[in-house]
């Protein structure tokens, strides 16, 4: 009698224990599907010629980047370089999901105290999304270039190829240090006000630039 009675009492644990895991389980991977998937983590800072240049990323050389989010996708923003040429945005125009943009032509708009810049797109493709965040708060996008501030994503069928004609390791870090190199020329041409003490770059040159001077150098340097 004692022997079935602990066998009905197991029975009754096994069986409670399968309906607790058959109705846990939806719930579990209801929230897998449902979780949000961050399209930015944190990219490990690295300074070349005073500008930070992520190494994870793919540089065009009109100084915006692209993130390699998936096997045809990408995360596009700009780089420090021209954030700090542009200013601190209080505009950003961007084009509308399934917009075609083409690589290296002009995609993208960021606007400070009525002057505006042309930004190209590093990669050909389709914007299948834009940052939201950036519809409140557009200077995010050269507050946080390389996190929150992305611009928009794209899928591109010839990513592969597109990434060839983009810099990334040694040659992005030597054509930032050429890049660096030309812009102080320019400036100093200018005026030097706009390099810190020791030649570092400032953190915003549109302060410091004439409307005219400011858009010869970002027509220069962002190839618009």
């Amino acid at each position: 009698m004692v022997v079935l009675l602990v066998l009905f009492m197991f029975l009754v644990f096994l069986t409670v224990d399968w309906l607790v895991q058959k109705y846990r389980a939806p719930s579990a991977q209801a929230a897998q599907v449902t979780a949000p998937v961050d399209l930015m983590p944190a990219l490990e800072p690295v300074f070349v010629a005073g500008y930070q240049l992520p190494e994870a990323l793919h540089y065009h050389r009109g100084h915006t980047w692209a993130r390699v989010v998936g096997p045809d996708t990408v995360i596009v923003g700009l780089d420090d370089f021209a954030r700090r040429l542009t200013g601190r945005a209080d505009v950003v125009a961007l084009p509308a999901p399934g917009t075609w943009v083409e690589q290296g032509a002009a995609a993208f708009k960021i606007g400070k105290d009525g002057r505006e810049a042309a930004l190209i797109a590093p990669v050909a493709g389709e914007v299948v999304e834009t940052n939201p965040a950036l519809e409140g708060n557009p200077s995010l996008a050269t507050d946080d270039p390389y996190g929150r501030g992305w611009l928009v994503k794209i899928r591109s069928s010839a990513l592969a190829a597109n990434l060839r004609n983009l810099f990334s390791g040694a040659l992005a870090r030597r054509w930032t240090e050429d890049a660096r190199g030309e812009l102080e020329l320019r400036l100093m041409a200018l005026s030097g006000s706009v390099l810190q003490d020791g030649g570092a770059p400032a953190a915003d040159f549109a302060e410091h630039l004439a409307p005219e001077e400011w858009k010869r150098l970002t027509a220069t340097f962002l190839l618009n």
